[in-house]
């Protein structure tokens, strides 16, 4: 049984891969300084004590071409398809280390200059806020003086660039989690301001898991179980992941829209979470597990191995990945091997395509090899068929997650 979930529309997930993604950038069409307004400045620099001990030799610069400097190094980011798949007709799967991309980026931006004084700034519709560039330099220049995540960076920068803040699950909207070890055991979640809708929490390998109270105690540690064997072979992706505080909204119900951060987002199996993103999200429902016997796909499974691409790979530069998935992805639909007569949950006059065939190429087959039971994926559902018909992609699968027995879903046989 094959089922897969859309990735939802926030830009922040879309830059790592998959979604025909065309950038926007607040105020972009903005062409010449009569559009771009400022208010009275306080007078007070712009440069933070952090970035200045670090870079003594940037420069201050007018605040009109700073912006628009950044503006551009950020579309130069946003553009960069040097790992992306392009279709014939110009349709592009996103793909590559953006996440380093924009530390690059960032670095290269408050090591060289800062902008003049001002307390906002109009650029197109939106009001920049000296705060907001104040707490982006002081996130980067820290975290480089740290080696910490490039989270906090990327969402300090969105915000001040008003870079997909619109949207309901951006990370800047809500408070994280704490992160508790619980071993096998779902407490009582400690749930902030306007997630009190999330009552059950759990952790495991760096990851939390969520839950409202219709998600069953029993999904959650099936879950838990899932994502320890997935990252069992790297553990260092547990840290990678901890650190970019990568947490797991499960629900029970038709879709998405139950959950507080995504009322407005409809994905019936889950989508996953990108580097600026409050959160990844999986149906209960979809999973195997006690009482719920369900031999089809696993969500839980599938949008993490998108979400370490998203996190993971993306902060460590992982470009052995990048540079070889793509090709595998399109020689094993031209020569047949993958099959393409899935559907997905595309937004509104989007057709499924090449790029969406190759996007979910990765995660549909580690998510076979990982369950490695008969039937429950279309394609690439053990790891004998795998090792048989697409080697090289076994190859690259194994240098990144476990190659010990595991069993899926123990007592399906009998329930099934």
């Amino acid at each position: 049984m094959l089922r897969l979930m859309r990735k939802h529309r926030s830009l922040a997930a879309s830059l790592g891969l998959i979604l025909l993604f065309t950038p926007v950038i607040a105020g972009c069409n903005a062409t010449s300084s009569d559009s771009l307004d400022s208010a009275p400045a306080s007078g007070l620099s712009n440069q933070v004590e952090s970035c200045a001990l670090l870079f003594p030799q940037a420069k201050e610069i007018p605040v009109a071409d700073y912006i628009h400097a950044l503006e551009e190094k950020a579309l130069m980011v946003y553009g960069n398809q040097t790992y992306s798949y392009v279709s014939p007709e110009g349709n592009v799967a996103k793909n590559g280390p953006y996440a380093t991309w924009f530390i690059e980026m960032f670095l290269n931006d408050v090591s060289t200059s800062y902008p003049s004084s001002f307390d906002s700034f109009k650029l197109g519709d939106d009001w920049l806020l000296a705060k907001d560039y104040r707490s982006y330099a002081a996130e980067v220049c820290s975290g480089h003086s740290n080696g910490a995540s490039p989270r906090n960076a990327r969402i300090a920068f969105e915000k001040f660039m008003h870079q997909s803040t619109d949207w309901s699950g951006h990370a800047s909207r809500w408070e994280s989690f704490p992160y508790i070890e619980t071993g096998a055991e779902v407490i009582a979640a400690p749930s902030p301001v306007g997630l009190e809708h999330y009552t059950k929490y759990i952790t495991g390998a760096g990851v939390i898991f969520v839950g409202g109270a219709a998600v069953p105690d029993a999904s959650m540690l099936a879950a838990r179980e899932s994502i320890i064997y997935l990252t069992s072979a790297r553990p260092e992706f547990r840290k990678i992941l901890k650190e970019n505080e990568v947490r797991i909204s499960m629900f029970a119900a038709d879709d998405t829209s139950v959950l507080p951060e995504y009322a407005d987002e409809h994905e019936p199996g889950g989508f996953a979470m990108g580097m600026t993103d409050a959160s990844m999200t999986a149906n209960a429902n979809w999973l195997c597990y006690p009482g719920n016997w369900d031999g089809g796909g696993n969500t839980v499974i599938h949008e993490m191995v998108h979400t370490i691409n998203h996190v993971v790979f993306e902060q460590l530069n992982e470009t052995y990945f990048y540079e070889r998935v793509f090709d595998l992805a399109v020689k094993a639909i031209e020569d047949g091997v993958f099959g393409t007569a899935f559907s997905q949950n595309l937004g509104e006059g989007q057709t499924q395509g090449m790029p969406e065939y190759v996007g979910e190429y990765w995660a549909m087959t580690v998510e076979g090899y990982i369950m490695n039971r008969p039937g429950f994926k279309d394609t690439h559902d053990t790891r004998e068929w795998i090792a048989e018909n697409d080697p090289e992609l076994l190859q690259l699968i194994q240098r990144y997650f476990p190659s010990t027995e595991w069993e899926y879903c123990p007592g399906y046989e009998d329930h099934s």
